[in-house]
């Protein structure tokens, strides 16, 4: 199973967290913790029952966990104060806060450093760059390990993420200053997306297609058409 969440994803049968191309190292418990806290969202997990499954049969202090969860607060670049992620629910335990996709695990295919991404039939249209989407989570942004590109000074570093999971797509604002826009719709939320709808990020405008097994290459028209 696969869950994408801001730029990350978490694939529990590889037990891996990747953030674009990068892998992201965390203990085994670190792990674990994060699967347990995604599985459960958005209802919080009590310590007592965080102990249950981490530590078994085997006392530790509560020293041991909030450890464990600043430990994986600072992997996911989290702010206890502002969580984006990993919410302290005081007296009582944690709770996973962010929006997430879950997906079912797909076959992945190896890319040049030996991470895994699964391709998809997604693309978008942005000028004469046609853009291949992947399975799970797409950043676009300025700037940033694994970020689709997108050169304007009217683009956050960060600015939305498109999720696909095979047939379905989806777009989320990631906070940005000039907004996601689906047609003439600020994204406010997470917003599905149909084959051939336009996005607009800051002042940057695509068409995002979807190719089926089997069609053929479309021509794309131009305003000088």
């Amino acid at each position: 199973m696969r869950f994408s969440f801001g730029e990350f994803i978490l694939d529990t049968d590889e037990r891996r967290l990747l953030t674009g191309e990068r892998e992201v190292r965390l203990s085994p418990k670190t792990f674990d913790l994060l699967a347990m806290l995604l599985e459960s969202r958005p209802k919080a997990l009590s310590k007592d029952v965080i102990f249950a499954r981490l530590w078994p049969d085997t006392f530790v202090t509560e020293n041991n966990l909030a450890t464990l969860v600043t430990d994986l607060r600072s992997a996911l670049g989290d702010d206890a104060h502002l969580p984006r992620y990993i919410r302290t629910v005081y007296a009582y335990g944690y709770a996973f806060v962010g929006d997430a996709v879950q997906q079912t695990a797909a076959p992945l295919e190896p890319v040049s450093n030996g991470s895994h991404i699964a391709p998809s039939h997604w693309r978008l249209i942005h000028e004469h760059r046609e853009i291949p989407l992947v399975e799970g989570a797409n950043i676009l942004g300025r700037s940033g390990a694994g970020v689709i590109v997108l050169e304007s000074s009217t683009i956050s570093r960060h600015h939305a993420r498109l999720s696909i999971n095979g047939d379905t797509a989806t777009v989320e604002d990631l906070g940005s200053k000039n907004g996601t826009w689906v047609g003439t719709v600020r994204v406010a939320a997470t917003v599905p997306l149909q084959d051939g709808v336009e996005l607009r990020l800051g002042s940057v405008v695509m068409v995002l297609r979807f190719r089926s097994e089997g069609s053929s290459t479309e021509t794309i028209a131009t305003s000088g058409d």
